[in-house]
């Protein structure tokens, strides 16, 4: 698991107090199952720019039961929504099973070098996220080592 980096608290808290004051400057950051702080953050320079990513986020991705979408801007946090995890793939009804995990990490590493390393790290990813939607307890972190891909989450 990667290590959430201590500077995004600073980040935040220093955004809000620099842009207390008519700024045009806007910040999304994106936060797994209520870790702090949170995991990747965006700069914007106007409101659509912002309202555009911050509609992208429409599921939980590779959150464990839900993902935290927030927006500051001038004047402090503008919006905030909270994604959540289906109950579907908490049940014991997933579709794979660990033996699918490392099949499948054998097959995209056996086209690792025949493919250029940014549609390599897509693939790694979708692949991640259709095992992660099925599984709560499937491990991403393990995936991306497993198929020598630098984490790629957002």
């Amino acid at each position: 698991m990667s290590e959430l980096k201590s500077e995004h608290v600073s980040v935040v808290d220093n955004f809000l107090r620099e842009n207390s004051g008519g700024s045009t400057h806007y910040m999304l950051t994106i936060a797994r199952d209520g870790e702090s702080p949170a995991r990747s953050i965006y700069h914007y320079n106007g409101p659509v720019d912002v309202t555009d990513a911050y509609n992208k986020y429409t599921d939980w991705g590779f959150a464990k039961e839900y993902l935290t979408v927030t927006v500051y801007g001038p004047g402090g946090q503008l919006a905030q929504k909270v994604l959540r995890r289906s109950s579907g793939g908490t049940q014991g009804d997933c579709t794979f099973v660990r033996e699918d995990y490392i099949k499948a990490e054998g097959i995209i590493l056996k086209y690792k070098g025949d493919m250029q390393e940014d549609k390599y790290k897509s693939l790694v990813k979708d692949f991640a996220k259709l095992f992660s939607r099925d599984n709560i307890r499937f491990d991403v972190s393990r995936f991306f080592k497993a198929t020598e891909c630098e984490e790629v989450f957002e």
